[in-house]
């Protein structure tokens, strides 16, 4: 192997991951995966030469693998029955809507609005429970209170959100889909 030729398999290695995440993307059928991944490692090296190794090659990467991941996957699926075809199409289908914003974005949205809604010190031990993972016996300690009392007060925050969630699903907000 030349230099360039090592250097191609190199990065090729350092982006094996990335290759496999984009061919089960394209391709979700098991072991087809690893040919893909294969296949995009001979294709690379073949035309090594060709590729400038200085810039960033995941996007040459990713739509090598596109490509041989549909021609894979056609190839599979085309001497499957036409049961099988379909499913393996709709499997596909939902891998390419996990591009999609999250499902629960409109929920999350919720779930925000109701937090502003609570008192500045509620809204706080929140903050400081879930968002900076401090343990309640830190946080007693950090607004001088006891820790029983920081656990019962978020206990009292955590029904005030869930009945702000549910008053907002029972006037047909979107958390109730």
């Amino acid at each position: 192997m030349n230099r360039h030729e090592t250097q191609a398999a190199q990065i090729f290695l350092a982006h094996h991951d990335f290759v496999k995440g984009v061919a089960l993307k394209y391709a979700p059928w098991p072991g087809l995966m690893e040919d893909i991944t294969q296949q995009v490692f001979l294709e690379f090296m073949a035309k090594e030469e060709r590729w400038d190794l200085e810039k960033d090659v995941r996007p040459l990467l990713a739509t090598m693998t596109r490509h041989i991941s549909m021609r894979l996957w056609r190839d599979r699926t085309r001497s499957r029955p036409e049961v099988v075809q379909k499913l393996a199409d709709h499997i596909r289908q939902l891998a390419e809507e996990s591009d999609l914003p999250p499902r629960y974005e409109e929920e999350i949205g919720v779930l925000r609005g109701c937090l502003q809604k609570l008192p500045d010190k509620s809204r706080e031990l929140i903050q400081l429970y879930y968002y900076r993972d401090i343990s309640t016996p830190e946080i007693a300690g950090q607004l001088d209170m006891k820790a029983d009392t920081v656990c019962r007060a978020l206990s009292r925050v955590r029904d005030k959100l869930r009945e702000c969630i549910q008053r907002h699903i029972q006037q047909g907000g979107p958390a109730h889909v």
